[in-house]
C-alpha cells in the first residue's frame, strides 16, 4: 500500500493509459456501427414528388351553403337535474359546516371543564414557578445530580466548555 502512495504519479500513468485503450475499443465499435448503418439504407432517401405530398384539388367558387340550424338549436346550457344537484350540494356543505361547528363548540367546552380556563392555567404557572424560586440550591453534589434542572444546566455546560465534536 505504502508503494502506491510513494509512486502515485506511475499509478496514475498506468490507469490512464487502461482507459485511453479502452475509450479507443469503443470508438471503433460505434465507428462500425455507424458505418454498417450507412451501408443498410439506401444511398439516396426517397422523395415523394410534389403532387404526391400535396395533391390538387379543384377549389369551389361558391362557399358551401350554411345548414340550417333551427330545428336542432344550440344545446341547453343547464341540464333538467342542475338545479336540484347544486341545492342537494349546497346542503351537505352547509350541514358539514354546522357539525364542524358542534364538534369545536364540544372540544372547547371539554378544554374549559377539563382545564379550568385560561385563569386556572395561568394560577398552576405562577404556582409552579414560585415553587422552584422557594426551593433552595442544593448543597451537596449528590443533591445536585438528582435535580433535574441542575443536570440539564449541567450537560449544557459540558457541550458549550468543551472542545467541538470535530476535533476531539
Amino acid at each position: 500500500m505504502d508503494w502506491i502512495f510513494d509512486h502515485l504519479n506511475v499509478v496514475l500513468f498506468v490507469v490512464i493509459g487502461i482507459v485511453s485503450v479502452f475509450k479507443s475499443i469503443l470508438d471503433s465499435k460505434a465507428q462500425k456501427k455507424a458505418e454498417e448503418q450507412e451501408t443498410s439504407y439506401p444511398e439516396e432517401p426517397f422523395e415523394p414528388e410534389e403532387e404526391e405530398i400535396y395533391p390538387q384539388r379543384p377549389q369551389p367558387s361558391v362557399p358551401p351553403p350554411l345548414t340550417s340550424g333551427g330545428a336542432s338549436g344550440p344545446p341547453p346550457l343547464r341540464q333538467a337535474g342542475y338545479e336540484a344537484a347544486a341545492a342537494e350540494e349546497a346542503a351537505r356543505a352547509l350541514k358539514h359546516q354546522q357539525d364542524l361547528a358542534q364538534r369545536l363548540q364540544q372540544i372547547r367546552e371539554t378544554k374549559a371543564t377539563t382545564t379550568g380556563g385560561a385563569a386556572a392555567t395561568r394560577a398552576r404557572v405562577e404556582r409552579r414557578g414560585s415553587a422552584k424560586v422557594a426551593s433552595p440550591a442544593p448543597a451537596s453534589i449528590r443533591a445536585r445530580l438528582k435535580d433535574r434542572g441542575e443536570l440539564r444546566r449541567a450537560f449544557i455546560m459540558r457541550e458549550i466548555l468543551d472542545p467541538p465534536v470535530g476535533l476531539r
